[in-house]
C-alpha cells in the first residue's frame, strides 16, 4: 500500500508542497539549528520553497525564527542563500512594501477597465481562450489553484498579501484572484516590480 505524504507549507509564500520538494531548517532536540539536507533529522522543522524570492522573504522577515521560535545562525542562512543562488546583497522588498508599489498599478488598471476581478470572471476569461497574467493572494484556495491548473494557466503568488488586503484595495470584503491581459502595459509593469517576475505557481 502506498504511503501518503503530508504536504508542508512554505513559511514565506504559504504554498503547500511535498516535503522532498522544499528546503527544511530544523531545530534539533539539543537546540542546534541546521539545514536538513536529507530531510531526516529529528526535531522541529520549518520549510521554505527552493526559490530565491521565498528564501529572501523568509530571511528578511525572520519567518524561520518565528516558526522555530529561536534564532537561525548566519551559517545556516548562508547555506539557504547558496541553495538558491541568492547573493547576500540581493534585496527583496517586504511584502507590505511590495504591495504598496504594485497596488497603485492595480488601481489604475481597474479604473482603466483592464483588471479582471474574482474567480468566476478570471476562470471565464481563461475558458474563452484569453491569455492572462494572473495574480493570487498567498492564502488562495487549493480548489482555485486546481481550477487554474486545469486550464493550463500559470499564476503568480503575491507573497504576504492576503485576501483581505487585496479586497481592501478593490473595495471588496475580500478577493483572492485578479488578472490582466498578458499584453497589457499594466501587466508588464507589475511583472517588473515582482522579483523574478513573480512567484510562479507550477
Amino acid at each position: 500500500m502506498r504511503r501518503s505524504v503530508n504536504p508542508r507549507r512554505c513559511v514565506a509564500c504559504r504554498r503547500e508542497r511535498a516535503p522532498r520538494e522544499m528546503l527544511r531548517v530544523v531545530r534539533r532536540p539539543d537546540g542546534q539549528v541546521a539545514l536538513d539536507e536529507q530531510g531526516k533529522t529529528s526535531g522541529r522543522g520549518a520549510y521554505v520553497c527552493p526559490d530565491p524570492q521565498c528564501v529572501a522573504l523568509c530571511l528578511k522577515r525572520r519567518l524561520l525564527e518565528k516558526s522555530l521560535k529561536c534564532s537561525v545562525p548566519a551559517e545556516v542562512q548562508a547555506k539557504l542563500r547558496a541553495a538558491v543562488n541568492l547573493e547576500e546583497c540581493d534585496a527583496l522588498p517586504d511584502a507590505a512594501e511590495l504591495f504598496e508599489e504594485i497596488k497603485g498599478t492595480l488601481g489604475l488598471a481597474r479604473r482603466a477597465g483592464e483588471l479582471i476581478v474574482g474567480q468566476d470572471r478570471v476562470l471565464g476569461e481563461l475558458s474563452a481562450g484569453q491569455n492572462l497574467f494572473v495574480l493570487l493572494t498567498h492564502d488562495h484556495s487549493v480548489t482555485l489553484k486546481r481550477s487554474i491548473d486545469a486550464k493550463n494557466a500559470g499564476a503568480h503568488v503575491l507573497a504576504g498579501v492576503s485576501r483581505l488586503e487585496l479586497g481592501q484595495l478593490l473595495g471588496l470584503r475580500q478577493a483572492q484572484i485578479v488578472a490582466l491581459p498578458v499584453r497589457s502595459g499594466f501587466a508588464e509593469k507589475i511583472k517588473g516590480l515582482l522579483p523574478e517576475g513573480g512567484n510562479a505557481v507550477e
